[in-house]
């Protein structure tokens, strides 16, 4: 399938993952600005959701106030702790209702993540006719999630467009995006 402006487009965006695995392989955090402009690329975007999760810290409420100001919905919830002590956050099951449930009024539904959880998702919804692009950072993504997607684009190949330095980097301690 072409990309053409007129395919309606629904973004759905896995914080945490994405977040995680650019700080880990890069020492940065994600630029989801541009991530979300890159990905929609002129076309007709619905919806574009972002779900992570909250610790209710100010730092927190500025970095979800840009996530809105580009443009994406969020979806928040709490950490969970068991009785054990072990603590548990993840929207996998979210993000996969809300992309079913959306999948009809979509062409194309924008995966940003690297978890291979994602496949039956994916094949769902390539089931259902819908066009299937997934995004993330490439070392960090399961391999059975790039060959499921029908358009996989690997973040870290483009660092000065999806990395935002970490305040090291700015400084010229490190050279982390010149790699």
């Amino acid at each position: 399938m072409i990309s053409t402006a007129d395919q309606r487009i629904g973004v759905f965006v896995d914080l945490s993952n994405l977040y995680h695995s650019a700080r880990r392989l890069h020492g940065c955090r994600p630029n989801f600005g541009t991530i979300l402009e890159k990905g929609v690329a002129g076309r007709n975007m619905i919806r574009a959701f972002a779900y992570g999760i909250t610790n209710q810290t100010p730092e927190e409420e500025k970095f979800f106030e840009s996530l809105t100001k580009v443009g994406y919905e969020l979806r928040m919830k709490e950490l969970q702790t068991f009785s054990d002590g072990t603590k548990k956050g993840d929207w996998d099951v979210g993000i996969a209702v809300d992309a079913l449930r959306f999948s009809k009024k979509l062409d194309v539904v924008i995966l940003i993540t690297g978890d291979g959880d994602f496949v039956p998702l994916v094949q769902a919804l390539q089931h259902e006719g819908v066009r299937v692009e997934g995004m993330a950072f490439g070392l960090a993504t399961s391999i059975k999630l790039k060959e499921a997607v029908d358009q996989f684009t690997d973040l870290s190949l483009d660092k000065r467009s999806f990395l935002i330095p970490s305040k090291l980097a700015r400084e010229g301690r490190l050279r982390l995006l010149r790699r």
